[in-house]
């Protein structure tokens, strides 16, 4: 069984300082400093380029998937898109048999103090999968532009 999950959001920071975040390790420290009580992120291996592996652990209490590790597969800094696939845990120990991020960014027309974040989840299960979710990655995501914008340079 496959499937896939789309969900747009609006980042109300220019397209430049969103990307400038979401396509480097300063989105893993966001979530490092700001939600210390949610996640625990560890970075396993690189720099921020495609390879780097990061280990997500929720926090006690925190009703999200099971620890996972997920490693940056593509990160195209001309088209603002960023693919991250599940390596161990998460999702991966619940089912699925693959699961990947792609974060793809799209300026917002006539208006250069923001720009639109599209999320998409694609995932392969072996059975039914109706317990993968978008939800609360678009609330950590959601957490991160309120951050960005409260934060503007």
């Amino acid at each position: 069984m496959s499937g896939k999950i789309s969900e747009e959001v609006e980042v109300k920071v220019s397209i430049t300082e969103a990307w400038e975040v979401y396509s480097t390790l300063k989105l893993a420290m966001i979530l490092q400093s700001e939600l210390p009580h949610l996640y625990g992120v560890d970075i396993l291996e690189g720099d921020g380029g495609v390879g780097t592996i990061i280990k997500v652990t929720p926090r006690p209490g925190v009703s999200v998937k099971p620890a996972f590790k997920e490693r940056f597969t593509k990160i195209d800094h001309e088209k603002r898109v960023k693919e991250i696939e599940i390596i161990e845990g998460g999702y991966l120990d619940m089912g699925c048999t693959s699961y990947r991020i792609t974060l793809e960014f799209m300026e917002k027309e006539n208006e250069e103090s923001s720009c639109i974040l599209r999320v998409t989840v694609e995932y392969e299960a072996n059975e039914d999968a109706s317990f993968v979710t978008i939800k609360p990655l678009m609330n950590t995501l959601k957490f991160v532009n309120q951050y960005l914008q409260n934060n503007k340079t």
